[in-house]
């Protein structure tokens, strides 16, 4: 994407360049002192040496690849959008600008347009495992189920031990009620990312759609631990220990959910105080 050039860091050096080969040489050093703050994790210098390579070559397409992916790691996304569609507009056959935009699209929830995107990353670069995956969860959200599946098979063909596609994967099946082949790839994943919340959390449901609720119980507990505000999961475990009889905790996991929704789901609330009442009595 970028010139390979002498790197003049001495203004002596430089003496006998032409100007415009010194500034262009000025660039490089400050696109390299860019990449190195972001390495170190100092992104603030990383963004201030990417603008100024900027500044110095405006055609600079590296530059502007690794500014959007700052902007995007700090959230705002509609600057990375314009750095990333530079990248387009200065190489029109290169997959980053293209994956750039789709992810952070992606993050806007602008699911069509991300969709577009990817698939031209995807046509430009068919190795590039990140685009296919982000693919992948833009065709989920899109409801397009079967391509999506198609799409982390694809990546998982190179890296069959990701846990994050194989999360993606068994969330797409969960999604067709294809729960036992979920199951299976889930615990995989947890094979190779032990005690994940997320991973945690997908396994139990995919153990209460099949109705195995001792089974839901250890990962909802794990899951539950790396996000003690999740209504929907104190929910869940609950009616779990519920139908395995363990009562006191059931009681016990209802309450924390009320605690959760009370003064936001009213009907919510009612039903599960009814819930309480009746578990109560018995």
């Amino acid at each position: 994407m970028r010139v390979t050039l002498p790197v003049c860091l001495f203004a002596v050096s430089c003496a006998a360049l032409t100007p415009f080969t010194a500034l262009a040489d000025e660039a490089e050093v400050h696109y390299r002192m860019c990449l190195s703050h972001k390495k170190a994790g100092k992104l603030a210098d990383a963004e201030r040496e990417c603008r100024e390579a900027i500044d110095k070559r405006s055609d600079h397409g590296a530059a502007y690849y690794t500014l959007g992916t700052l902007e995007r790691q700090s959230n705002r996304y509609e600057e990375a959008l314009k750095s990333f569609r530079k990248v387009r507009e200065l190489e029109a056959k290169s997959a980053l600008g293209w994956a750039g935009e789709g992810s952070v699209l992606l993050r806007l929830n602008r699911i069509d347009e991300a969709v577009a995107a990817l698939r031209q990353a995807v046509a430009l670069d068919p190795t590039d495992l990140a685009s296919i995956g982000n693919l992948g969860n833009a065709l989920r959200k899109q409801g397009k189920l079967d391509e999506a599946i198609s799409m982390y098979q694809k990546a998982l063909e190179k890296n069959p031990n990701d846990p994050d596609l194989l999360n993606n994967l068994a969330v797409a099946l969960r999604q067709q009620s294809r729960n036992g082949e979920a199951i299976l790839i889930l615990q995989k994943a947890l094979a190779k990312k032990p005690g994940d919340p997320a991973l945690s959390g997908n396994l139990a449901k995919a153990f209460r759609a099949e109705k195995r609720y001792a089974d839901a119980i250890a990962p909802y507990e794990v899951a539950i631990r790396g996000d003690q505000k999740d209504a929907g999961l104190w929910f869940d475990l609950a009616y779990s220990y519920e139908q395995t009889g363990q009562k006191d905790k059931a009681l016990e996991a209802y309450r924390r959910h009320l605690e959760l929704i009370r003064g936001k789901d009213a009907k919510g609330a009612e039903h599960v105080q009814d819930v309480i009442k009746k578990l109560e009595s018995k």
